[in-house]
């Protein structure tokens, strides 16, 4: 749960959620969506270095990917985490394992819960950034959500 000390107020935001209000579903879910986007750039790039080099295209394939409607309940939201789509394909993303583990074999078990890697460097973002990433944005989020507003005032 998110403190009052952990929320940061940005300029605008009370007008653009009234004219929000006043559009269609469809048309909401995709200007929070755009925000939501801009927001978790600094989260993406943060991830993706995070994670190890030597992984290939791993670190390339980050990406803050839209959850469908249906598995949120129809509300906007979005995942940061390694994507299987494009170039930089993370497919592998749920076998790099840390270095000294033993993969799983018929004797071992399988590989369930031994990818930690990936876990581990979103945690380590997670904590190290806070709201930080936040406040570095939050004059570029300003302006892009009163380029919003305007676009939405015609």
């Amino acid at each position: 749960m998110a403190n009052d000390k952990d929320i940061v107020k940005i300029e605008g935001f009370e007008e653009l959620n009234r004219k929000l209000k006043q559009l269609p579903d469809r048309v909401k879910r995709l200007e929070v969506l755009k925000i939501q986007r801009r927001i978790a750039a600094p989260v993406v790039s943060a991830y993706a270095n995070e994670l190890p080099k030597k992984s290939g295209n791993l670190a390339k394939s980050v990406k803050a990917e839209t959850v469908p409607a249906r598995k949120s309940d129809g509300n906007p939201s979005i995942a940061i985490r390694p994507s299987k789509k494009g170039k930089a394909d993370g497919w592998y993303r749920f076998v790099v394992i840390k270095k000294g583990d033993k993969p799983g074999s018929r004797k071992e078990g399988s590989r369930k819960g031994m990818n930690t890697v990936v876990e581990d460097a979103k945690e380590r973002v997670v904590k190290s950034m806070g709201t930080t990433a936040m406040a570095e944005n939050q004059k570029k989020i300003a302006e892009y959500i009163q380029k919003q507003i305007n676009r939405l005032s015609k």
